[in-house]
Order: structure tokens, then C-alpha cells, then sequence
């Protein structure tokens, strides 16, 4: 049985913010739950290569561990950072080290291709439209519909549908920042059971 977060070790969880006012992402990382250990990128959200070469200055633990058995990334991109995450952690996969989910949030015409991803949107044609670029097994839209950036600086405002896959309009209802916390743990879960594993 698997422990709860908050009796044992933080997810580091990386964070690319887009184009907006500096609040809005400190708002977003005050929702977070206390069991994540927010790292906040701060190289150009829309540019591969730079997210790349920060997440390799910033979490390649190569020189401690052997890549096979450094702890997976977990990754949230927002809007442009969208862009720039997505890329930088499927060069990052490519490269052996491991990548155990990407939460695009309102991650719209980005295409998230060969990574496990979960999409968060604020609204219902923004779910829809972003699914066949790249649908995770359980995804969240607001319903109603928010602004877009209201779905990053007030989470907990958005109420909307945790769906699973392609689903439409059947779904558990819940705020973002529920969803947000439900997946982070079931990330802590998987990440530590991973870790748990690998060094028995």
C-alpha cells in the first residue's frame, strides 16, 4: 500500500509558465498541494531548446545516478510553455532519461506525441479540438467555460469535468484545482512506487 504524500518525500515537478503576468504563476503554485515541490523554469516557454538546456542545467542527475534510475520528470506547461515543455521532454526521452507525465494546460494546437500526457482546458473547444493532437487517459475541461487565464491564476474557481480519454460531457464533476491535485498524486504515486522499486 502505497503512503500518503504528505507523510513522505516531495514530487519535484517542473513548471513552465507562458506569456502573462508573473502573479498568475505564483497564484497557480500557491494551488498546488503540499506534497509537490514546485520547480519554476524560468528559460523561454516557446523554445524547445531552451526549456531543453534548463531542464538539463536544472534536472539531469546524471552525474549522481545513472540515467536509467534518476527520478522520472514530471512536467506542467501552460499555454506557450506549453510549446517549449512538450518539446523539451520528448528530446529528453529520446536522450534515455525518463519522462513520467506531461499536464499541458490549455496547451492548444500543440501536439504532445509519445508522452504520457494529461490535458487541462478552459473550455469545452479546446478539449475537443486539442484531443486528436494528443489525448491522455483522463483530461479536464471547464464547464462552464473560463478565460484562459483564469484557468492558470484561479484553479479552484474553474469548475468543469474530470473525462476520461475522448470523452464529451460525461464526466465527474470537480474544480481545476481538484483534478490538479488528483492527478499530481496519483503522479506521487507512481513516481515513488517507481523509485520504491528500483532501489529495492
Amino acid at each position: 500500500m502505497t503512503s500518503h504524500p504528505a507523510d513522505s518525500a516531495q514530487l519535484p515537478v517542473v513548471i513552465v509558465p507562458g506569456f502573462h503576468a508573473l502573479e498568475l504563476t505564483d497564484q497557480w503554485v500557491r494551488s498546488l498541494p503540499s506534497f509537490i515541490r514546485p520547480i519554476l523554469c524560468d528559460a523561454f516557454p516557446a523554445s524547445v531548446p531552451a526549456v531543453y538546456e534548463w531542464l538539463r542545467s536544472h534536472c539531469d542527475y546524471a552525474a549522481k545516478e545513472t540515467r536509467k534510475s534518476a527520478i522520472p520528470l514530471v512536467g506542467i506547461g501552460f499555454s506557450a510553455g506549453v510549446v517549449g515543455l512538450s518539446g523539451a521532454l520528448t528530446l529528453w526521452n529520446q536522450q534515455h532519461r525518463n519522462v513520467n507525465r506531461l499536464i499541458a494546460v490549455d496547451g492548444w494546437g500543440v501536439p504532445v506525441v509519445g508522452l504520457p500526457v494529461t490535458r487541462m482546458s478552459h473550455d469545452r473547444f479546446t478539449h475537443a479540438s486539442s484531443l486528436p493532437l494528443g489525448a491522455g487517459d483522463v483530461n479536464f475541461y471547464a464547464d462552464p467555460a473560463v478565460p484562459h487565464l483564469q484557468l492558470w491564476g484561479e484553479p479552484a474557481s474553474a469548475v468543469g469535468l474530470e473525462v476520461k480519454g475522448w470523452q464529451m460531457g460525461h464526466g465527474v464533476s470537480m474544480t481545476a484545482a481538484e483534478f490538479l491535485r488528483r492527478s499530481l498524486h496519483a503522479e506521487w504515486n507512481a513516481v515513488f512506487s517507481w523509485r520504491a522499486n528500483t532501489y529495492r
